[in-house]
């Protein structure tokens, strides 16, 4: 039932204003989660650490990520999506991961990131990626 509300929600709000509200939630959601893994400590880390620290608690919530270099690209890969046939379903909730990595990077990086959904289960993926960038202080 929790599915068929989200999607008629979805449906209603458009894609693009859906995905944006999605993102903006995972990108708070991430930032609560980094706030909660470095109260006040050990912040503004390297990128490279981030991005392993982001892969770690994704993965204490059931995404069963990690962080790899794929040629010039860095990127978190995501072997599992806790939100299941949700997400096959209403493929915009993927911008809800996109925005968690966005927002623990950025708490735990110190500056802003991009983070672009590279591939994901409902394009035909095996698994999900997330491409990430870190920006620079400016």
């Amino acid at each position: 039932m929790l599915v068929e509300l989200l999607g008629r929600a979805l449906a209603a709000l458009g894609h693009d204003r859906a995905e944006a509200l999605a993102e903006s939630v995972g990108v708070d959601y991430g930032a609560a989660m980094a706030a909660s893994m470095a109260p006040g400590s050990d912040r503004h880390r390297s990128f490279q650490s981030a991005l392993h620290a982001v892969a770690d608690a994704l993965t204490a919530h059931g995404f069963a990520a990690h962080a790899e270099r794929h040629g010039q690209q860095l990127r978190i890969v995501s072997e599992h999506c806790p939100f299941g046939g949700a997400a096959i379903e209403h493929p915009v909730i993927c911008a809800v991961d996109r925005g968690m990595v966005k927002g623990m990077l950025s708490a735990l990086y110190g500056h802003d990131t991009l983070a672009e959904t590279a591939l994901s289960l409902p394009t035909g993926g095996e698994h999900c990626v997330t491409s990430v960038q870190g920006g620079q202080a400016g």
